[in-house]
C-alpha cells in the first residue's frame, strides 16, 4: 500500500470530510481512501474521449438519423 499526504486543504473541507467519515462510521483515512478508489475505478473523461476517437466512424449516417432509425424499430 502506498502512502499519500495531502497538504493545504481548507479547514472547511477537512471538517466536512471528518463529518462524513464519522457519519459513515469509518476513519477519515478509510473514508478518503474509498473516495479516491471510487474516483479512479472509472476512466477519466479524457481517457474515455480518447477511446471514443478510436471507434470506427459511420460515415454517411448522422446521429439524428441513427436515433430516428432506432426509434422506428421500436414497436
Amino acid at each position: 500500500m502506498g502512502d499519500l499526504l495531502i497538504r493545504d486543504i481548507s479547514p472547511e473541507t477537512h471538517a466536512e470530510l471528518k463529518r462524513r467519515a464519522h457519519d459513515a462510521g469509518v476513519s477519515l483515512q478509510s473514508y478518503v481512501a474509498r473516495l479516491l478508489e471510487r474516483s479512479t475505478a472509472v476512466p477519466a473523461v479524457t481517457d474515455w474521449l480518447d477511446e471514443l476517437e478510436q471507434l470506427p466512424r459511420h460515415r454517411g449516417l448522422s446521429g439524428a438519423a441513427a436515433v430516428r432509425a432506432a426509434r422506428d424499430e421500436v414497436p
